[in-house]
């Protein structure tokens, strides 16, 4: 493999998309270590959890910049751009660095192919180029997020990560992670270590024995969010404010849960302080806050009307979704836009997000293996919406929506006639998003 070039390296790894998903380690440990184990050679932070997982980290990663730190970020999956997998400090790993280290990585990958072993998945691939990359660039901190699940996700090859982190649990890819929130929440815990600690997001009331327990059986300090301690003073269009241990903090990114999501970053910054010898100030943890940035999350991307994007694709994500709608939209017609892969619980999404609603405009998300096609949404949507469309294209479907939301509205109640204040919502899968948000 001699000076391979974007092009060449991008269809290596789609190639090795046809692999599917293979939960297991022993791959990913034999191509590490033909690659000499940068994995070891950094200081990481590794997060497990159904939702999320890229929001506490982009709180975090925030802090640890305004604390003056250089930060590495492997994502997945991810809404714009491939490589924005791969991230120092909010800059995505070039095109000539990515076709660099796919030739080592891709190079070892064929050793062991010749050697007769497996061939390792894409997502293999992408986090052996991740530690190779992030070692390069000799980062102070990589925050690591697992692809799925934890004790067997391809991420979990760290010895010794400074801390973990639990985001949100939820249902999720039951077939690979078990059918019950105990299960899913024991496969997530398979990323802590002995005597690393780990801070988890607020878990419910049947879980946090399990927590507990396995924090105890591992020596790793335990500490568990207590959401009962914020008071939130201020919720904006812009901004929203609040007051947790008796500090004021104010975030850039909207929704509730993202209040809940910035505490799990604030206390990661007091584990890194307490136990690895960092000098995190408050002052940098409420600079690094206000400061943070995470596309695709309850964002807003258009006026007149508003138009908002949300990256919610699980029971989980719906739910905070809906509590969002019920918080910021109160009095307001809603029209959405969806788009869901056919491995998710779509009829539980459309329990949840029908009440705010009468219209909803169905689209294909942009994967041809997992995509639920428009029609069958669109069928499964005519049970709970008055109004159900569909449309060939995201931008084509808030084209529509725009256009809807300039007719007369007949409240079904009442009769009566008005042209309210409309909001378009799209949501239902992080794979189709992206296109709405550049493209305004």
């Amino acid at each position: 493999m001699i000076d391979m070039t974007y092009e060449d390296a991008y269809k290596y790894i789609k190639k090795a998309e046809g692999a599917g998903i293979v939960p297991g380690l022993s791959t990913i440990k034999e191509l590490l270590s033909r690659l000499g184990d940068p994995q070891d050679s950094l200081n990481v932070i590794h997060i497990a959890g159904t939702n999320g997982k890229g929001s506490i980290f982009a709180f975090l990663e925030y802090i640890l910049r305004a604390a003056g730190y250089r930060v590495g970020r492997y994502i997945s999956p991810t809404i714009f751009t491939y490589l924005e997998r791969f991230q120092i400090n909010s800059r995505y790993m070039t095109e000539e660095e990515f076709a660099e280290i796919m030739e080592a990585v891709g190079g070892a990958a064929s050793g062991m192919e010749a050697d007769g072993l497996n061939y390792p998945t894409a997502f293999e691939l992408e986090t052996a180029m991740a530690f190779l990359y992030f070692k390069k660039k000799k980062v102070d901190f990589l925050l690591l997020e697992t692809g799925m699940g934890g004790r067997l996700d391809a991420t979990n090859v760290v010895k010794k990560p400074l801390c973990t982190v639990l985001a949100s649990i939820s249902m999720d890819h039951m077939k690979f992670l078990g059918n019950d929130l105990s299960g899913i929440l024991r496969e997530k815990m398979g990323i802590m270590r002995p005597g690393v600690p780990c801070v988890a997001y607020q878990l419910q009331e049947t879980l946090r024995p399990a927590y507990l327990e396995e924090c105890e059986r591992l020596a790793a300090p335990a500490d568990m969010c207590d959401f009962s301690r914020i008071r939130i003073t201020a919720i904006e269009k812009d901004y929203t404010e609040y007051i947790y241990d008796g500090k004021c903090y104010k975030i850039a990114l909207n929704g509730l849960y993202q209040v809940y999501n910035s505490v799990v970053a604030i206390e990661v910054a007091r584990c890194l302080n307490r136990y690895s010898g960092c000098s995190i100030t408050d002052e940098q943890i409420k600079k690094g806050l206000a400061a943070a940035r995470w596309k695709g999350r309850f964002e807003q991307v258009g006026s007149d009307p508003d138009i908002y994007i949300d990256g919610a694709h699980n029971v989980g994500g719906w739910q905070s979704l809906a509590q969002n709608v019920r918080e910021y939209f109160k009095d307001k017609r809603l029209i959405y836009v969806c788009g869901v892969f056919k491995d998710k619980e779509y009829e539980k999404m459309l329990d949840i997000m029908a009440p705010y609603s009468d219209t909803l405009i169905a689209v294909t998300p942009p994967n041809e293996k997992r995509a639920l096609p428009k029609e069958a949404l669109a069928q499964a949507a005519e049970k709970h919406f008055q109004n159900v469309y569909t449309a060939e294209t995201a931008t084509e479907a808030v084209k529509r929506a725009v256009d809807l939301s300039r007719t007369d509205f007949v409240d079904g109640e009442t009769g009566i006639q008005s042209r309210e204040e409309t909001v378009v919502l799209a949501f239902g899968s992080l794979s189709f998003i992206g296109e709405l948000s550049i493209g305004r």
